[in-house]
């Protein structure tokens, strides 16, 4: 492959690669596995793996590239299924509850491990390195929804410390992958990093404004927005001195046009 991929290609790529790696979440417990990952057909931190590896890459968009797409969208179906699950066991117990959590549990499972086989196929370091990051990243989700205080409506701090450790976490772990298949030095990591975590985050806290709701876990209003959308701007601008530096060393044209794309609608938003 001598070209890069339209964000379409790219997407109908990774959806072909995501059917593939579903193709055994049959059953019931298993269906949220599938529903979580097809229902989000943006692909967006698949797409920011991939845009990152293709500005230095010597391959855009190589089967190595894809694969670590793929397993971005894979973990991005687990974090959303954990984080839909501790909502749910703040619920009152009922039979459906029980039910919904236990295949909740199982699908999320499944997906993580789905997520960490796909990037096992990489060969060499690059596998290694790209499996530590999601590592990393997994362990910062996971301390983020422990700590999130389920009972009540959550203040723009507690919101913005949420929205860093799920959303921002995943970002700059897609673009920490992605700058690990480019073979990038550890400032140009940090940098992809920033970008990542900063498109993210900005592009999760206006979806949740534009909802009008602060928090995916309980669905309540945020208090105050207004400081809110000065934290996205502020994560915008973060990204967009970082992407500036990298311009130096890097074609970040495809990844500055891709984060500068409108907000998603509700559904696409984590």
């Amino acid at each position: 492959m001598t070209r890069e991929l339209s964000l379409t290609e790219r997407r109908d790529a990774i959806d072909d690669r995501l059917e593939a790696a579903l193709e055994t979440a049959c059953g019931d417990y298993l269906l949220p596995a599938r529903t979580t990952v097809v229902d989000r057909d943006d692909r967006w931190y698949g797409q920011l793996v991939a845009l990152v590896a293709n500005s230095a890459a010597d391959a855009p968009d190589s089967p190595a590239i894809l694969r670590a797409a793929t397993a971005m969208e894979l973990f991005r179906g687990y974090s959303h299924l954990r984080e839909r699950l501790l909502a749910r066991l703040d619920t009152p117990g009922t039979e459906s509850v029980a039910w919904e959590s236990n295949a909740a549990l199982l699908a999320a499972d499944y997906l993580q491990t789905a997520a960490y086989s796909m990037l096992g196929s990489l060969e060499g370091a690059d596998g290694r390195a790209c499996i530590e990051r999601l590592t990393t990243v997994s362990e910062r989700i996971v301390e983020t929804l422990a700590d999130a205080d389920l009972e009540s409506r959550p203040t723009p701090t507690a919101y913005r410390s949420f929205v860093d450790g799920t959303a921002g976490a995943l970002g700059a772990g897609a673009a920490g992958i992605g700058a690990t298949l480019a073979s990038a030095d550890d400032r140009q990591r940090r940098r992809f990093a920033t970008v990542g975590r900063g498109g993210s985050v900005e592009r999760r806290i206006r979806a949740d404004v534009a909802a009008d709701t602060g928090t995916s876990r309980t669905d309540s209003p945020v208090r105050d927005d207004r400081q809110l959308r000065r934290y996205a701007r502020e994560q915008q601008a973060d990204a967009t001195r970082a992407l500036r530096s990298l311009s130096a060393t890097a074609d970040v044209a495809s990844l500055r046009e891709f984060l500068g794309r409108s907000v998603p609608n509700g559904s696409e938003r984590r």
